[in-house]
């Protein structure tokens, strides 16, 4: 299967683990770096033995670039999505899908009219534990999903008060993932978030708590916090049939069982997990599978960015207003 050429829109710090990716995963063939600013281009394409680029237009208008991935600041994610889409480009965007919740709908809808592949870049979903738990979760019915993150401090850039920022950077990618394995779409949340707690005058969000309802007695619970990196990443689901746990170890166990036989014969679950799997790389080799052969994977689309998009934004109104808030209620 034939590497899918392609370029890299911006070239921060993030575009870096796109581009090592590529390298080791061998998915996708960078063929040139895209950057305004001139000097960050440059750089990014001596580094990746890369052609030079300054204007993504150029890059959409290139015929030899088959993909596109956008990894530019997060207002302009959408803008030049559709753009890509309109240039008949595969596309990967980087979390957050965009910061305009009706631009978001936009490209939705476009992506769903599009014969192209549109993939949003929530790469944990590639990662072997996530995967095993996505996948054994199926099998148990989820009713309650509780999700704890908490992680060492954040680079500056992201120690600011803006709406994707400090931990709320860090959620999305939680947002993402408990919908995922409840396999719903949220409706509503309620949530108390904290400023300034590891960080000195910054007013970057650093601690939450979330509940989040999918509208049939069923919820998520998310805490995370970029203070305390020593308690690490714990994942723990009830179902209706069963339910996993992933312990701050790393280790996973579950258990199935018939509905309504809680207390009955219990089974293993199959929980089994690839080492060595470097999540960008999976995410890339996936999407070449999908452009090329029609395999749909469980990767994030479009509507699941614009899901996350919406949690972030309703949590944030939620801790202001002191109040539980529908996701219909984000404009």
């Amino acid at each position: 299967m034939n590497a899918l050429k392609t370029a890299i829109i911006g070239c921060g710090p993030r575009a870096y683990g796109h581009a090592d990716a590529a390298r080791r995963g061998q998915a996708l063939t960078l063929v040139c770096a895209c950057d305004i600013d001139t000097a960050r281009a440059d750089k990014a394409a001596a580094a990746w033995g890369v052609r030079t680029v300054h204007d993504a237009a150029e890059v959409f208008a290139d015929r030899e670039v088959e993909a596109v991935i956008i990894v530019t600041n997060v207002g302009t994610h959408i803008p030049l999505a559709k753009a890509a889409l309109a240039a008949g480009k595969q596309v990967i965007v980087e979390k957050p899908l965009g910061d305009d919740i009706a631009a978001a709908r936009d490209l939705v809808a476009l992506a769903a009219r599009s014969p192209q592949t549109v993939y949003v870049s929530y790469q944990l979903r590639f990662m072997p534990q996530m995967a095993a738990i996505h996948a054994a979760a199926r099998d148990i019915a989820p009713v309650q999903v509780l999700f704890g993150r908490s992680r060492g401090m954040m680079k500056p850039q992201f120690l600011n008060p803006t709406p994707f920022c400090g931990i709320m950077d860090v959620c999305a990618h939680d947002f993402d993932m408990v919908s995922w394995f409840m396999g719903a779409a949220p409706v509503a949340v309620s949530a108390v978030l904290r400023r300034n707690t590891f960080t000195r005058d910054t007013g970057a969000a650093d601690a939450l708590s979330a509940v989040i309802d999918y509208g049939d007695g069923r919820s998520a619970t998310i805490v995370s916090t970029i203070g305390a990196p020593e308690i690490g990443t714990k994942c723990d689901i009830a179902g209706a049939k069963g339910n996993i746990s992933w312990g701050r170890d790393g280790k996973l166990s579950g258990m199935r069982f018939a509905e309504f036989q809680s207390e009955g014969v219990k089974t293993p679950l199959d929980l089994t997990c690839e080492s060595g799997v470097n999540p960008d790389a999976a995410l890339q080799k996936a999407f070449l599978a999908e452009v090329r052969s029609g395999v749909r994977s469980d990767a994030a689309r479009p509507q699941d960015g614009l899901n996350s998009l919406l949690l972030t934004l309703a949590c944030l109104k939620s801790a202001e207003e002191g109040r539980r808030v529908r996701l219909k209620e984000v404009q």
